[in-house]
């Protein structure tokens, strides 16, 4: 049986627990509770956002069933751990004129020097959305959004230029049929309410 010992020394005595007295405590009890609703919490807030991320505070504390001032708490605890990284808008790249989207896969020497100094200078190209290490027969993919063929081909032209860019192979995406970056984390946070 595993026991630990507890002393207070401002009240000088000796309390042992065991592992089953602690979890049957109330105030162990009362702790974990308090915990779990908090992340339930700090789930509905997120829940909300996803759904839309434009809602007031008291719109979204009148949702989840807690103060303005808790849920204010609570975004900020989010933004500050790093669960939460920016309230940015959605954009439409077509309503601005960049009406060609590709994914340009990569493959590139090995030596992670140059992998590094191509990423820095690919990470300050205008038109990439994303760039991604992957696994597989090349080693990135590289989102970009331009208006026009002669952009895109300005850009592998740019890729190719670069040391160690062994090859490129581009696609060109004819049409979006899913664009919902939040349904994985929307199923991962109500997963235990199930």
């Amino acid at each position: 049986m595993v026991s630990w010992i507890c002393i207070a020394s401002t009240l000088n005595f000796k309390l042992t627990l065991t592992w089953e007295n602690l979890i049957n405590s109330k105030l162990f009890k009362c702790f974990v509770n308090k915990m779990l609703k908090s992340k339930d919490l700090e789930k509905k807030i997120i829940l909300q956002l996803l759904e839309d991320g434009r809602q007031p505070l008291l719109q979204i504390a009148k949702n989840v069933g807690a103060t303005r001032q808790t849920v204010a708490k609570k975004l900020e605890q989010l933004c500050n751990s790093g669960l939460i990284s920016s309230f940015a808008p959605k954009l439409e790249p077509e309503k601005f004129g960049l009406v060609i989207q590709a994914y340009i896969f990569m493959s590139e020497d090995p030596r992670s020097d140059l992998r590094k100094k191509n990423e820095e200078v690919i990470k300050g190209f205008h038109q990439v959305s994303e760039f991604h290490r992957i696994f597989g027969e090349y080693d990135s993919i590289i989102k970009v959004l331009v208006k026009d063929k002669k952009e895109l081909t300005a850009v592998v032209k740019k890729l190719h230029g670069l040391s160690g860019v062994r090859e490129t192979e581009t696609f060109i995406i004819h049409s979006i049929i899913k664009n919902k970056p939040e349904d994985p984390f929307k199923k991962v946070l109500t997963i235990s309410e199930e």
